[in-house]
């Protein structure tokens, strides 16, 4: 299974944002997005997820035209930059809206979380990024869209993460998009580059540093 964004154009005003850019995931991959600030990552991201509407765009589901990948059932869930779930709601009652197992995940993950009856504002800052993150990827979805999951978590949990990543991508497909790009350069089974307007597949480092994205 894959979702293909296709003819993308975004305009501002007469700023043009982007200017034909394409994005391909497919289930049982990692798929890396990179882009500096102000390029259209994060533009691409909204209209993944219906938040934004270009004035020309084409979505496929595996071939087949999609209006809206978030109205297909179970099709892709979605992490925002920031923390998007009541503080005062019990982690197992999140687990539960997310048709997540609780007995199970907490016997993936109880050692970083060690009961359910915790509400997610009990936890710190970094542990509920860890926890969201970890609760998307879950989830029954075929795709995983992840946007900064690295960022505020703690570095003794980054590989934590980065494994569950991996284990996840035999059975979904998973976007991850995060300004800590080593991290993204070594899971993206496919990796692109938001740049000048349109989308690259770029190889590694030596392509990351000709385009001008790190020194």
């Amino acid at each position: 299974m894959d979702i293909l964004l296709d003819s993308v154009y975004l305009s501002f005003g007469s700023n043009d944002v982007l200017r034909g850019a394409h994005f391909r995931m497919e289930k049982g991959k990692v798929t890396g997005m990179l882009g500096r600030n102000g390029t259209g990552k994060s533009c691409m991201l909204k209209i993944l997820t219906g938040q934004l509407r270009p004035e020309s765009l084409y979505i496929g589901v595996d071939g087949q035209y999609t209006k809206d990948l978030y109205a297909v059932p179970g099709l892709i869930n979605y992490l925002p930059q920031h923390n998007c779930h009541p503080k005062d709601m019990r982690l197992g009652k999140l687990l539960v809206l997310y048709g997540v197992d609780e007995a199970a995940f907490m016997a993936e993950h109880g050692a970083l979380f060690p009961t359910g009856d915790l509400r997610f504002g009990d936890l710190s800052g970094g542990t509920r990024r860890l926890f969201e993150v970890l609760l998307l990827l879950a989830a029954d979805t075929d795709f995983t869209l992840l946007d900064e999951p690295f960022s505020h978590i703690m570095p003794i949990h980054i590989d934590y993460v980065r494994a569950v990543i991996q284990r996840s991508a035999k059975t979904k497909g998973v976007l991850v998009t995060d300004h800590q790009y080593q991290h993204v350069l070594d899971l993206a089974d496919t990796l692109y580059l938001i740049y000048e307007g349109t989308s690259r597949i770029v190889g590694g480092r030596e392509d990351l540093v000709r385009y001008g994205y790190i020194r």
